[in-house]
């Protein structure tokens, strides 16, 4: 029985070590690309608004690099670098501004926006889903924080207003989020060596 036991226990090893070697190369490799799309998000928008006032809002620009790091790595690598994003975005930048405190809201939504995608794709939700299922999380976010954090810097604008301009006036945006993006995060991982982190979404 020990001769015989002895591939399977080498097997199980050799798997064993594969597997956190996969892992530490998908941590490093998160860490990267938390990095570049965190870049990505802060100089995307100055693009877009360079294009004319009013045009970040409709586009939502900041929120695509996000949802897409989201997609692709852990949320111990998206959710921090959501919620910082838009407040050193709005310290380097002036974009989204500080006061009122759109930055803050922001830091929400795109919290909500990253954590949401990483969860529901480990969770077997495919692409489109938790790209939908990320996105109803950020404006929940966003009426959270709206009636929390903004209710007690003064900011006083009324839920309704943020539903209803959100779907008034950025609605563009959040086609490009249910369509560029899930395009682009299956580019990105048919073309690299790893393939996907989330296997049960794939």
């Amino acid at each position: 029985m020990k001769r015989n036991d002895a591939p399977v226990s080498a097997w199980a090893e050799d798997s064993s070590a594969e597997k956190a070697e996969r892992r530490r190369v998908l941590d490093a490799r998160d860490l990267a690309s938390g990095g570049l799309f965190g870049a990505l998000a802060i100089a995307l928008p100055v693009v877009f608004h360079a294009l004319g006032p009013g045009v970040g809002p409709v586009f939502l620009p900041m929120y695509l690099p996000i949802l897409a790091l989201g997609l692709l790595a852990s949320p111990w690598v998206s959710v921090p670098v959501g919620l910082v994003t838009p407040l050193l975005s709005a310290v380097l930048t002036g974009m989204p501004p500080l006061a009122p405190p759109v930055a803050l809201l922001m830091a929400f939504e795109l919290t909500a926006l990253a954590g949401m995608a990483g969860v529901a794709r480990a969770c077997g939700v495919p692409l489109l889903g938790a790209c939908a299922l990320a996105i109803l999380a950020s404006r929940l976010a966003g009426a959270f924080a709206l009636l929390t954090v903004g209710r007690a810097l003064g900011y006083n604008r009324a839920v309704l207003d943020y539903a209803l301009l959100s779907l008034a006036i950025a609605w563009p945006g959040m086609l490009l989020q249910l369509t560029v993006v899930p395009g682009a995060v299956r580019a990105i991982e048919r073309t690299s060596v790893l393939g996907p982190r989330w296997r049960k979404s794939e």
